[in-house]
């Protein structure tokens, strides 16, 4: 039978915890939630994975309203992945933001 194993992010014995700081969240230079990104960020995470940014003029909330299909349409050799990632993020994104509003009202 294992022993107690000690976790890194248990809570103080005084039940305190720090401010979070979101930054250990953060993936690259982008904002946590995408659907704040403007057009620049979404330029810039386009073309980190291989895409053209100008394929791309829409800000966050626009891409939020896209299909994988219309990814694909976009990047036909990565298009998936792109979405898969975007979608990923915005999961990232609810979750936390979430979590916050639960941790706020207690």
């Amino acid at each position: 039978m294992p022993t107690q194993i000690r976790c890194e992010r248990v809570p103080p014995a005084d039940g305190s915890w720090g401010a979070l700081d979101l930054r250990l969240l953060q993936e690259d230079d982008l904002p946590l939630d995408p659907r704040t990104w403007g057009r620049a960020e979404v330029g810039a995470w386009v073309s980190r994975r291989g895409g053209l940014p100008e394929r791309f003029p829409m800000n966050g909330k626009a891409l939020c309203l896209m299909s994988r299909d219309m990814f694909a349409s976009r990047v036909p050799r990565a298009g998936h992945q792109l979405h898969q990632d975007f979608r990923r993020r915005l999961a990232k994104a609810l979750a936390l933001q979430e979590f916050i509003e639960k941790m706020s009202t207690k």
